[in-house]
């Protein structure tokens, strides 16, 4: 690491000692040296330029290390300006007070040259390494929320179906910058819509990716399988396909539970194939209810799994709601979840509601249960509402 470009100001009100100190650091490389001979003078050159480390005096007239610490400390120039105090043996009390203020190290008079060149090129580095990470870690940033921009790009936002219809909604809310999450609503044929919702095991980059992967191969599988064969296909045939594809070149075995759902649009009857998701809600005249079948495997673990058709109807009124499971697996400071039950019991206060305004509804009651307890896992809710 090259430390000779870098910005040093020396601070004492002695010009010995700053001689002293200038010719040691020439020694070292280190020729951009700013002197300052008191506190304010130190201030003044500090909110001039930026400095990679500054040597300071503790006992100075006018104002002293200590109030110059203080006032950096309050304009916010410490954690990018390391310091390193200078003082005598006696004033070692008061180096205590400085390193509690954020000072990085001391030098103890008189200077001692191995100690010198130690500490020096010591705080120079991490000062540097620090820089470095900062910028290694807002371009990582720029680059997740990039990620984010175009994970979302993925999702649906307008919905391939007369509104007047069918209301269709989604919401998806990552606990990280990118999230494994999906959801995706495309047509078929007219009059026949896919609809789905699945939840990568994991957050994250992988997980996201893994979301791309299994968001594309059930659109092409299911786009192609309708082309190639001439006829709709099932949902158990496209979970098959989605299944055996994610199965190659996934030597971690990555998963995804997926609900893949088939629905036609004049009747309201929904074929569905559930690969080791959540239980879809169904709101209806009677009430909320998980409609539950028997466990199946989820994706991208077994190959050559078969997979087993549902059938569901959705009555003029009625309201599908899927979930990932961060809904009710939200927790508050207690560490309770908000648990299917509350699920259940919101979803049946928002059921007359627009698809939007009941995921709303949900999530924000979710929210309020947990409180200020971090989210932990993906979000992601799709309504569907049968209006006519």
């Amino acid at each position: 690491m090259d430390l000779s470009a870098a910005q040093i100001l020396v601070v004492d009100d002695n010009a010995d000692n700053r001689d002293v100190l200038i010719r040691r650091l020439r020694r070292l490389s280190l020729t951009n040296v700013t002197e300052a001979a008191d506190g304010i003078d130190a201030l003044d050159a500090l909110r001039g330029k930026s400095f990679d480390l500054v040597l300071l005096d503790v006992m100075m007239p006018r104002m002293n290390g200590v109030e110059v610490l203080q006032a950096m400390q309050a304009e916010g120039r410490l954690e990018d300006t390391p310091v390193v105090m200078i003082s005598a043996a006696s004033e070692i009390d008061t180096v205590a007070r400085c390193i509690e203020l954020g000072a990085e190290d001391y030098l103890p008079k008189p200077f001692n040259p191995a100690l010198l060149t130690a500490r020096v090129k010591a705080v120079l580095e991490k000062k540097f390494l620090r820089a470095e990470n900062k910028a290694q870690l807002v371009r990582l940033e720029r680059e997740m929320a990039e990620a984010w921009l175009q994970q979302q790009a993925m999702l649906p936002t307008e919905f391939p179906v007369d509104p007047a219809v069918i209301d269709i909604d989604a919401l998806i809310d990552p606990a990280f910058e990118v999230g494994g999450d999906l959801y995706d609503v495309f047509e078929i044929r007219p009059g026949l819509l896919c609809i789905a919702l699945g939840d990568v095991a994991g957050k994250g980059t992988a997980a996201a990716l893994f979301m791309a992967r299994t968001r594309s191969l059930l659109r092409a599988g299911t786009l192609q399988f309708q082309a190639i064969a001439g006829r709709d296909p099932r949902p158990s045939e496209i979970a098959a396909l989605v299944n055996d594809e994610l199965c190659k070149n996934n030597p971690h075995s990555k998963f995804v539970t997926l609900f893949i759902g088939f629905l036609d649009v004049p009747t309201g009857a929904l074929s569905y194939c559930n690969a080791g998701h959540l239980f879809p809600l169904l709101a209806g005249s009677g009430g909320v209810a998980e409609i539950a079948n028997p466990p199946e495997p989820a994706l991208g673990v077994i190959d050559g799994m078969t997979f087993t058709d549902h059938s569901l109807a959705i009555d003029v009124g009625d309201s599908l709601v899927l979930t990932s499971d961060g809904v009710a697996d939200m927790q508050n400071g207690a560490m309770d979840s908000f648990g299917t039950e509350r699920m259940l019991v919101e979803v049946g206060v928002a059921a007359d509601r627009p698809a939007e305004e009941l995921i709303r509804h949900v999530v924000d009651q979710a929210r309020a249960f947990a409180g200020d307890a971090p989210q932990f896992d993906d979000i992601t809710m799709l309504a569907l509402r049968r209006l006519a």
